[in-house]
């Protein structure tokens, strides 16, 4: 029997193949490629585009993924890392998804997808970011968290939570607001998650610091 932890990673490897291959017949042969703030089309080209996005989406996700798990092999993997190294594959097979499906109905109706699923995605790094240790690849890798032990896990206890709200408000945002306001929200909240620990992690009293990674 194949091991779980094989299985579902396979599963979101091949999602974005399958489901292209099972739209593909009824797609235009031109389909809109290009989408302004809004998420109306504004440039067109042929359909089969559309594979070069799993084909070159996948592998290099499948890349970062990798290098999450091992920590560039100088640390045997958490399941924390490769919990996280799932997460950020989960998103980009269904970000591919969503692309083919917007590119197919030729809108996406004010990119109201696009924001529930950095919501989930935030929410989801939002749930272990305050138990992460000091890693080579993720994190909040500023300078004041790689210097201390301390700031990294103040900092990411801080973000946690920050995470958390920023995507449940992401996703209400693409759930009930409408047109390019969807657009306007989504950046606010998006650069607002990203930012707000990285003043938190400089703003730190410099009391107590030690050598990270």
């Amino acid at each position: 029997m194949m091991n779980n932890r094989l299985l579902l990673p396979l599963v979101f490897i091949f999602l974005p193949f399958i489901y292209l291959a099972s739209v593909y017949g009824g797609l235009p042969d031109e389909i809109p490629f290009h989408f302004d703030w809004r998420g109306n089309a504004d440039g067109w080209g042929p359909k089969y585009i559309l594979w070069f996005l799993p084909t070159i989406g996948i592998p290099l996700i499948l890349l970062v993924n990798a290098a999450i798990v091992s920590n560039f092999g100088k640390t045997e993997p958490t399941d924390k890392q490769r919990n996280i190294g799932l997460i950020t594959l989960v998103f980009t097979s269904l970000l591919l998804c969503y692309i083919i499906y917007g590119a197919g109905a030729g809108n996406y109706d004010g990119l109201g997808g696009l924001s529930i699923l950095f919501g989930l995605l935030f929410g989801a790094l939002g749930n272990y970011l305050p138990v992460l240790k000091p890693n080579a690849f993720v994190g909040i890798r500023v300078p004041p968290t790689l210097k201390s032990a301390i700031k990294w896990t103040k900092t990411h206890r801080f973000a946690g939570p920050l995470f958390l709200v920023g995507g449940v408000l992401l996703v209400l945002n693409g759930l009930f607001v409408r047109g390019g306001a969807i657009t306007v929200v989504m950046l606010i909240t998006v650069g607002g998650i990203s930012l707000i620990p990285v003043v938190y992690a400089y703003r730190l009293p410099d009391d107590e610091e030690g050598d990270l990674v």
